[in-house]
């Protein structure tokens, strides 16, 4: 019996052995309501799936402070301080850049437009011109107008240090030619433009100092003739040996000629007209006129040329080159409106009555000696007492001693010692000194309505026209081009080449000058095109 209870007592514990193993079945078997969880769309226990779900908004972490990002933003900036990074320039060089500026201008626009007589303007004026020079700086504008000039010069620099060096592969009639203007085309080509930059810089600031001109209209005067000579000579440089070499010869040789007489012409008349050089007027009118229509055939064959300039640019697939060629077919266009303008200002040169306008510009000159009706000098004037003038006062009762204003203009009213207005002044015969009882004269025998007590006796001025400037000419120019045809400068029935121009210049319009647009557009679609190729390649 102690033998069987001795292997019942193991039996026993394997059976709570077992119990154990069998409790970790069942409680594997409770905990696996995984599958609960995947039957979420189940709507039996909807309340379970809620109570899961709260503790996640537990999980949301709390958005960040505004000084806690100042000074993360703070952080990263100093982190990035220490790397290598190319630097614009910063705000204390646009401030320097900005006070010199101004400055410049102020002095500049008060001296020259104002004539140091009035500062408000001056200063509301070149705070205006500072703030399109940052326009003009913000989408860079500025850098266009800088290699438009640089890139040129820049060609025949290079090209003559290396004709110097001798590093020019020259063709079999350069190497056999005696002459070295071959071997040295840039090289005398600079000294060229060099010698007429000279020669035209130096007969304005001469003719400047001989008229008696302020320094800075001398200055201004010269660097307008130097722009416009830089600005052909530049189109020049593109048309007829930039742009050939970008395009692959596509460009005729022949324009480039063109475009060079052209600009010749147009030098000519300028040199012309600071000599004051009037008897060729007739023969400068019929070459300008015919270069125009020069200017035109190289327009027409831009055109017709069309498809192998889109050929060479598609196959390069450059942005850089489309945008090049942009500019070089758009300044030429510009430069045929200048040309056109310059035309015109010859015809109006050539006789002012050719043209007609709406407004008339006068300048103010000062008659020292005015004479009554018969032929005396006005040497004493009167009250209608017959008392002798000899003092006006303004309303406050001060005496005036200036008696023109900032402005150049007579100071009105004036008031005699008893605050009296002075309305008239009279002859010692008690007549008043008016356009209709007693008229005055100036020395020549012209009427002068407008004069002014000086302290002793009366001083005149006279209003002389001044005539229209080259502006006039360029504005009339693009206004007649573009069709819109205001109407306040206008072609005179009188004169046949004044109208025929104006004519030809709105055919040109509506014909050349429409193709021209649409061919300056299709070069810059292609330059759309080509750039997003280019993004795509990369």
């Amino acid at each position: 019996m102690a033998t069987e209870n001795k292997t019942k007592k193991p039996a026993s514990k394997t059976t709570n052995v077992k119990k154990p193993t069998t409790k970790k079945k069942t409680s594997t078997i409770k905990k696996k309501p995984v599958t609960k969880k995947k039957s979420t769309t189940s709507t039996s226990k909807p309340k379970v799936s809620t109570v899961k779900k709260k503790p996640t908004p537990k999980k949301k972490k709390p958005e960040p402070r505004m000084t806690e990002v100042l000074e993360k933003v703070m952080k990263d900036s100093l982190v990035q301080k220490d790397k290598p990074i190319k630097r614009k320039q910063g705000k204390v060089f646009y401030l320097v850049f900005s006070i010199i500026f101004y400055a410049g201008a102020f002095f500049y626009i008060n001296n020259i437009l104002y004539d140091n007589k009035n500062l408000s303007e001056s200063a509301l004026f070149a705070f205006s011109a500072l703030f399109v020079v940052f326009v003009l700086l913000q989408f860079n504008v500025h850098m266009i107008f800088v290699n438009f000039f640089r890139l040129p010069f820049k060609y025949l620099w290079d090209q003559t240090k290396m004709e110097i060096k001798k590093e020019v592969k020259l063709d079999e009639k350069a190497h056999l030619s005696k002459f070295p203007f071959i071997r040295y085309k840039a090289l005398f080509t600079l000294a060229i433009y060099i010698i007429i930059i000279i020669l035209l810089v130096g007969s304005q600031i001469y003719n400047g100092i001989i008229d008696g001109d302020k320094v800075l209209l001398i200055i201004t005067q010269s660097s307008l003739t130097l722009l416009v000579f830089l600005i052909i000579v530049c189109s020049w440089q593109y048309l007829f040996n930039i742009l050939p070499e970008v395009l692959d010869k596509s460009i005729d040789a022949k324009n480039g000629f063109i475009l060079t007489l052209s600009a010749a012409v147009m030098i000519i008349y300028l040199i012309f007209n600071i000599f004051d050089i009037i008897y060729l007027a007739e023969m400068m009118i019929f070459i300008l006129i015919i270069g125009f229509i020069a200017l035109l055939g190289v327009n027409l064959n831009m055109i017709v040329g069309e498809i192998n300039i889109f050929q060479n640019l598609k196959q390069r697939h450059s942005k850089t080159i489309t945008r090049i060629v942009f500019m070089i077919f758009f300044s030429f266009h510009l430069y045929v409106i200048l040309y056109a303008s310059v035309v015109a200002y010859s015809i109006y040169r050539w006789e002012p009555e050719t043209y007609n306008f709406s407004y008339e510009v006068y300048e103010y000159e000062q008659v020292s000696e005015l004479y009554d009706g018969t032929n005396n000098v006005i040497q004493e004037v009167y009250y209608p007492t017959g008392t002798m003038l000899t003092t006006v006062y303004d309303i406050d009762g001060h005496v005036i001693t200036e008696y023109l204003n900032e402005d150049g203009y007579t100071i009105s009213p004036v008031y005699d010692i008893t605050g009296a207005r002075i309305m008239e002044y009279y002859d010692i015969f008690n007549r008043p000194y008016s356009s209709d009882l007693s008229p005055v004269y100036d020395e020549v025998g012209m009427p002068v309505d407008i004069f002014y007590f000086n302290g002793t006796t009366l001083v005149g001025v006279s209003a002389i026209p001044k005539g229209h400037d080259y502006g006039d000419f360029l504005y009339y120019t693009v206004v007649t081009v573009s069709t819109l045809g205001y109407g306040d400068i206008t072609p005179s029935t009188e004169y046949g080449i004044a109208q025929a121009w104006g004519g030809f210049l709105s055919i040109y319009g509506f014909t050349f000058f429409a193709l021209s647009i649409s061919f300056v557009s299709n070069i810059a679609i292609e330059g759309a095109t080509s750039t997003r190729e280019e993004d795509e390649n990369d």
